[in-house]
């Protein structure tokens, strides 16, 4: 039969008796707070006035006996029979009984009778000295029964502490092993790149002048030859010095485009690292609209101007007026890739057509063959600046996160390792104690990170003849920080030995006149 929310137990004597057992045990308790100074919820006091004025009316409805159930279970987890202290023991208690059961170990069934008195009077409200005094006889011999296990190891909350404290440290160690693995991976491109840029700087330094001084000679060689007629300047092209400056240009624009591609890849990492990318020192910044930019496969002479020899400066200086403002040749793909590549065939010296006027003339000036070479000389001059530059900021950032922040993060991990291992023994041996561990974690942690500040500054003292790299000593050191704090110890004893107790010196002994009263002095004279 379904029960209405207004249907009353006026007809069923075991429901009245029930009830009026439930107002006995609140009344009960409620007695008890005020004795020990607890304080209630109102509405609670207010919900068992009601019940019993229902019950001695008759009329205790179904409404009614739940208020009254809800108010009596608050009321008993604020008032805490016979008092808080007791009543967590009696809980700690049942945790480590529960332990023994399932770890298999023996105890004495008058022990666990003692718990059992001491749940009965609890429930009943009948909690009296004899039963604190044998109950806690009985506790103490479990907890020796069942050491080194405690009861705050053995408790529910432990092991939820235990599982909240395993998945806080694995995300965390899941966190800096990820942080650190991208940090070591960008260290080594910028590693690698900053290699690869000194090693084509150094081989671009040393071609640069000879390729200048070949140039210079080869310019000459074209004029004079000019004089000959045009066979004598083709003849000039499968000569000694023209050969080796198709190499060293062919090497020069290799380096170049090999150095420009370095230059983009350290360009990315700094916008990565949010460094802002480096561009050219030599020219304004790269103009929004696409003015600058010359026909297809033609590097315009605003973009790129060759650096020309001193005997052609006379020629140069008449354009200079009508030469548009200098902008970055990087600015625009085309001229780009034709500042960078070499213009096939090399050293042409044939003739050219030219628009001059509005019409299309043909104009032969085979000493401008060598100027292929002056621009990327010059186009070099402009990448090296740029590269050198990052380079240089990119290994200032190696050294400062080598030195200083991977140091932290990988004593910070071994520290997280170390907690790791600590939290799986405990939790298999019911040793986990959540406010000890909690304490003794976040102290590791922190001396971890101290540690991996410091650590810098003893990895000599540390090594004692075995090769370790600074961050491998970090992971070891915030792995087993006390050991490196007891190091620490003794390298404080070492340095500032204790000083000798200095003895007392002993002083002679003072000899005191005796003073002689005037009777004496008389006799005496006698």
């Amino acid at each position: 039969m379904t029960e209405t929310p207004d249907s009353s137990d006026a007809g069923d004597p075991d429901e009245t008796r029930s009830i009026a057992v439930d107002l006995a045990r609140c009344d009960k308790l409620i007695a008890h707070a005020v004795r020990t100074g607890v304080p209630l919820r109102d509405a609670d006091i207010a919900a068992v006035s009601a019940a019993r004025r229902a019950h001695e009316a008759g009329a205790v409805h179904a409404r009614t006996r739940r208020a009254l159930h809800a108010a009596m279970n608050r009321i008993a987890c604020d008032a805490r029979y016979p008092n808080p202290r007791i009543a967590a023991d009696v809980d700690r208690c049942g945790d480590l009984v529960s332990y023994a059961a399932h770890a298999g170990k023996t105890l004495p069934e008058s022990d666990i009778a003692c718990l059992s008195v001491a749940r009965a009077a609890q429930f009943e409200l009948a909690w009296n000295a004899m039963t604190e005094a044998l109950f806690y006889g009985g506790m103490g011999r479990i907890a020796r029964a069942v050491s080194p296990i405690t009861a705050e190891t053995a408790g529910e909350e432990a092991r939820i502490g235990a599982r909240k404290a395993i998945k806080v440290y694995a995300r965390a160690s899941y966190l800096l092993a990820f942080v650190v693995v991208s940090l070591s991976c960008l260290l080594f491109m910028v590693d690698q790149i900053s290699g690869d840029v000194t090693k084509v700087v150094a081989q671009n330094d040393a071609a640069a002048l000879n390729m200048h001084n070949l140039l210079q000679a080869y310019r000459q060689d074209i004029l004079e030859a000019k004089d000959k007629g045009e066979g004598a300047v083709a003849q000039l092209q499968n000569s000694q010095p023209a050969l080796e400056i198709k190499q060293l240009l062919q090497q020069f624009a290799t380096n170049n485009r090999q150095l420009y591609a370095d230059v983009k890849r350290t360009e990315k990492i700094r916008w990565l690292l949010f460094m802002g990318g480096k561009e050219s020192p030599y020219k304004p910044r790269c103009a929004t609209s696409g003015r600058h930019a010359g026909k297809r496969g033609e590097l315009r002479a605003d973009l790129a101007m060759p650096l020309l020899p001193i005997d052609a400066t006379q020629e140069t200086d008449s354009m200079a007026d009508d030469r548009p403002a200098t902008v970055d040749w990087a600015c625009d793909a085309d001229t780009r890739r034709h500042a960078l590549e070499v213009d096939l065939p090399l050293l042409e010296t044939g003739p050219k057509t030219e628009t001059i006027g509005g019409r299309k003339v043909q104009v032969w000036r085979p000493e401008e063959a060598v100027d292929q070479g002056f621009q990327k000389m010059a186009v070099y001059q402009d990448i090296r600046a740029m590269a050198v530059n990052d380079r240089d900021v990119m290994l200032g950032f190696v050294g400062a996160v080598t030195s200083f922040l991977l140091p932290v993060l990988y004593a910070w991990l071994g520290a997280c390792a170390a907690i790791l291992r600590q939290l799986n023994a405990d939790t298999s041996a019911s040793l986990f104690d959540p406010e000890h561990s909690k304490v003794a974690n976040r102290a590791h942690i922190t001396a971890a990170v101290i540690v991996g500040i410091s650590i810098g500054l003893f990895s000599k003292v540390l090594h004692e003849g075995v090769e370790f790299s600074p961050l491998a000593v970090a992971f070891v050191a915030g792995y087993a920080s006390d050991k490196f704090f007891a190091f620490i110890d003794r390298l404080v004893t070492t340095v500032f030995p204790a000083r000798p107790h200095l003895r007392a010196e002993t002083a002679p002994p003072v000899t005191t006149k005796k003073t002689h009263s005037r009777v004496e002095a008389a006799r005496a004279a006698q």
